[in-house]
């Protein structure tokens, strides 16, 4: 009962005692100020914890915060504001000699950043060169990092921030903003603008922000008044940072000028609380040495000149003996009461906290025997996981999820060149170049916040950084685990560089092999053009000595003009079968598969053939009918057909014979088409070079002409048509060459389709022949071309045309000049001119309603497949050089 009343005493005393103080301290509150540098915010949200939780209400201070827009350096030195919030530019004005004093610091590390959008193509300092991009003076630290990584500034385009300067990012007006991490990233999220930040930190550059500071004087005049107040202050700080939900909602509801949504808020919350780095940092914590560093990058950014001793710009606590004598009075005399209930209940309750304590005891060591041999178990576990790692040949690390890494083997050591000692606890971003960096960071947010990669489990290439600064390729595929509800992330990596400089040489030989081609494609271009031009006048000028009747070539004439024909013709014939040949070694063979009747291929081709075999006394015997239907190029299949006859032909006996037999091979889905001659065969020693290029197989010094490639192109293209072609040779009597060429599927209705086609067509060409055979009207003909020679010939080509007047102009400029001031009937436009090419002048007739519909025919020396490829749709007709007079008069003769 004693024991009881001496306790509600105590109570009474020490609870009078506290109210009386209490009411002391409110009625004594003193007024002080503080200035911020910028509209309520969560950024200053301690301080306003600091006020609406009562901690400066203990402290017995009654605060007035103050809002603003810039740095309140004036108010506090001219005494309107007690205190102030400012950046780390106020050492720069402590070393111009004003009388500031840091008080501490809210944020460890500065919340300026760069900020780009994520497909600018910048990565890192060195891509701002060449870009435009806003700058705030406040930020020195963005600045410093042009100077570390030696930017010429000068190269920059530096602009003052718009009103709207996100929106001129996001539309490409600037490259990059001054951002403040905890702010404009939120907005580029809220539009979906995806972004990268290049921060400070990831250069070494590590400014402190938000700074407390006042002036020495009102330190000196009120030491008791500064020390609680910076302590209320970072108590308010510690508060937010362990209840941030309830602060949070705090500045909602009554510092939120700005009308930031909970969103933002909460966003702005995370950002800068992991800037104070609380709790490894208590808040309020600054040093002299970093103080100093901060000092030097001014001094480097040429803004700092002075020197000044940084020991007085740093707050120190003042002496608080008496305060502390107070205090241990007041807690020396709490404890002498304390003591006495203690032992008072002591004696009562000592032999049951005696037995519980044995029983704990037997307890816990029961607990640390268990958990020994749990400890040993891992350990040796552990050791094996360790010894199965470094004797892995690839890299392998493991990060955690800031990036830290926690593991480094010795496959890793020696790709890296760190020593395990060394690297671990570093963030991963030591091994990644800078351009890497940002897309690290922004891939492991994404990830931790939505559980989404796009790499993880999945082999990548990239680039890595060796300790001695070299990069180099590798091969990385990253793994993801959780421990504990922890993220760790495991990469294992090897270097490619080998795989990769193999690569690059594979690739510089296929560049050259290609240049190669493409110089030796120019070059058969350039030899077709320059052979066909002479060539022109002599086939031209032969076949109207051949044709010219005033007066008419002699019997001896006759022949010896035949003779230069047939010469000229076997020139342009091994012209263009170089020219073929050389298109199929380049792989630049262009296929039209249709479904073709077999009975075609003969229909079109044996009237030629039969005239050439008559010329060498050759019968050619044909298979009977045959409608089988197969599947290739119409043209390219004719011209094989054509080339395997004129060899049965030409390489046989007089009075011998050429057999042509189908045969079709159902067990292999093809036609078998075989072309047996009764020659001389082939001897055995030369079969083996029967399809290569240019070998004449003995023949030649005959006098039989060929150029030998004519075998080497039939395979290529019966290959290409997904055929096949052999043969067999007797020597002394003769040899046989065999196609298999893939059956259709299909019957053969094109041809009934394209039948009516084809004969409108005819009867449409035939009328309009009718009509202008007896059409005497006079006609002009303008010719365009620069060689002399070819005007020549085609000007006595067109003197046989009493009603046709003739023209030449030998530029494309000169001919556009000449159509507007006399309209032709028909245009010759020859392709390479000097100036404008004929090709460019066609476009501008087409395209003009005056003249568009003036028939147009290219005469040129461009033989080659491109050539006529760029022209196609363009001209009437397209009529390649040495001209074929024939050919010419039916082309012209509608337009006479």
């Amino acid at each position: 009962m004693n024991l009881k009343w001496l306790f509600i005493i105590f109570v009474f005393f020490y609870s009078g005692a506290a109210y009386t103080e209490e009411n002391t301290k409110n009625n004594d509150l003193k007024h002080v100020t503080i200035k911020l540098h910028w509209e309520h915010q969560f950024q200053f949200a301690g301080i306003y914890a600091a006020k609406e939780k009562g901690f400066y209400r203990q402290a017995g201070l009654d605060v007035e915060i103050l809002s603003g827009y810039n740095h309140p350096y004036d108010e506090v030195e001219n005494g309107n504001v007690d205190f102030g919030i400012s950046g780390t530019g106020i050492v720069m004005e402590y070393m111009k000699g004003r009388p500031f004093v840091a008080l501490g610091a809210t944020f460890q590390s500065s919340p300026y950043v760069w900020l780009v959008k994520a497909d600018s193509g910048i990565y890192s300092a060195a891509d701002f060169i060449g870009r435009t991009i806003n700058r705030q003076s406040e930020a020195d630290d963005l600045t410093a990092i042009f100077l570390q990584q030696h930017v010429d500034t000068s190269k920059i385009n530096f602009v003052p921030p718009s009103k709207n300067y996100l929106n001129d990012l996001i539309s490409g007006r600037i490259d990059g903003v001054t951002a403040y991490i905890s702010n404009e990233p939120f907005y580029m999220q809220e539009q979906n603008e995806p972004y990268r930040v290049i921060s400070p930190r990831d250069y070494g550059i590590n400014f402190y922000s938000d700074i407390l500071f006042t002036t020495e004087q009102y330190i000196d005049d009120n030491p008791d008044l500064v020390d609680a107040f910076r302590n209320a202050t970072y108590q308010g700080w510690t508060y937010t940072a362990e209840h941030t939900d309830e602060i949070i909602d705090l500045v909602l509801e009554k510092y939120n000028p700005q009308h930031k949504t909970p969103a933002h808020v909460h966003y702005e919350a995370e950002q800068l609380l992991k800037l104070s780095l609380y709790p490894t940092v208590e808040f309020g914590h600054i040093t002299v040495s970093r103080w100093k560093q901060i000092a030097d990058v001014y001094e480097s950014l040429g803004i700092n000149k002075k020197q000044r001793d940084l020991d007085e710009f740093i707050y120190t606590e003042p002496d608080n003996e008496v305060l502390m004598f107070k205090w241990l009075v007041m807690i020396l005399g709490s404890l002498s009461l304390v003591i006495i209930i203690f032992y008072l209940f002591k004696r009562h309750h000592n032999r049951i906290l005696t037995e519980e304590i044995q029983t704990k005891t037997e307890s816990i060591k029961q607990e640390l025997e268990n958990r020994s041999a749990l400890e040993a178990t891992a350990k040796q576990e552990s050791l094996k996981l360790q010894t199965l790692l470094d004797n892995t040949i690839d890299s392998v690390i493991t990060i955690d999820g800031n990036g830290i890494i926690v593991s480094f083997n010795k496959a890793s050591v020696q790709l890296y060149g760190y020593e395990a000692d060394e690297i671990i606890g570093q963030n991963i971003t030591a091994l990644m170049p800078a351009s890497y960096r940002d897309m690290h960071k922004l891939g492991m947010s994404r990830f931790l916040s939505t559980d989404e990669s796009r790499i993880i489990g999945k082999p990548i290439e990239l680039e890595a950084l060796h300790k001695s600064g070299t990069i180099f390729p590798i091969e990385l595929t990253i793994s993801h685990f959780k421990w504990d509800e922890k993220h760790f992330f495991t990469g294992i990596a090897r270097d490619i560089s080998r795989q990769k400089a193999e690569q690059k040489a594979l690739v510089q030989a296929k560049l050259e092999a290609e240049r190669a081609n493409k110089a030796k494609s120019e070059f058969l271009s350039a030899m077709s053009h320059e052979l066909r031009t002479p060539l022109n006048g002599i086939l031209g000028f032969s076949q109207l000595l051949l044709t010219d009747n005033d007066p008419p070539p002699s019997q001896q004439q006759r022949h010896q003009i035949k003779q230069i024909i047939e010469s000229g013709e076997h020139l342009l014939n091994l012209i263009n079968d170089v020219l073929e040949l050389s298109k199929i070694e380049s792989g630049n063979i262009q296929l039209s598969t249709e479904h073709i009747p077999i009975k075609h291929i003969f229909d079109a081709c044996l009237p030629m053939l039969e005239t050439m075999a008559k010329k060498y006394d050759v019968e050619i015997t044909l298979p009977e009918q045959n409608d089988t239907v197969v599947v290739a190029d119409l043209t390219k299949l004719k011209q094989v057909f054509i080339n395997l006859v004129t060899n049965a032909i030409k390489y046989n006996k007089a009075g011998g014979q050429v057999i042509i037999t189908t045969r079709l091979v159902p067990q292999n889905g093809c036609l078998k088409m075989t072309i047996t001659d009764t020659g001389h065969g082939i001897p055995i020693g030369k079969q083996v070079h029967v399809f290569t290029a240019f070998e004449r197989l003995g023949q030649e010094y005959a006098n039989i002409e060929g150029s030998g490639v004519g075998l080497s192109i039939s395979k290529r293209l019966i290959e290409a048509m997904g055929g096949k072609i052999d043969f067999a040779s007797t020597e002394g009597q003769g040899s046989s060459f065999w196609i298999e060429l893939p059956l259709s599927t299909q019957q053969p209705a094109w041809q009934s389709e394209q039948r009516p086609a084809l004969e409108a067509l005819n009867k449409q060409i035939s009328a309009r022949r009718n009509d202008t055979q007896l059409n005497t009207e006079p006609r002009h003909v303008l010719y365009i071309e620069d060689n002399p020679a070819n005007i020549r010939l085609i000007e006595v080509f067109f003197s046989r045309y009493p009603h046709v007047t003739f023209h030449n102009c030998v530029s494309a400029e000169d001919g556009l000049e000449f159509i507007h001031q006399q309209r032709p009937d028909l245009i010759l436009m020859d392709i390479n001119l000097p100036g404008m090419s004929g090709i460019e002048a066609t476009r501008i007739l087409k395209n003009s309603d005056q003249f568009k519909d003036i028939a147009v025919i290219a005469l040129t020396a461009a033989a080659m497949q491109e050539n006529k490829d760029s022209a196609k749709g363009l001209f009437t007709a397209y009529v390649t050089k040495p001209i074929d007079f024939a050919q010419l008069t039916q082309l012209v003769r509608p337009y006479l």
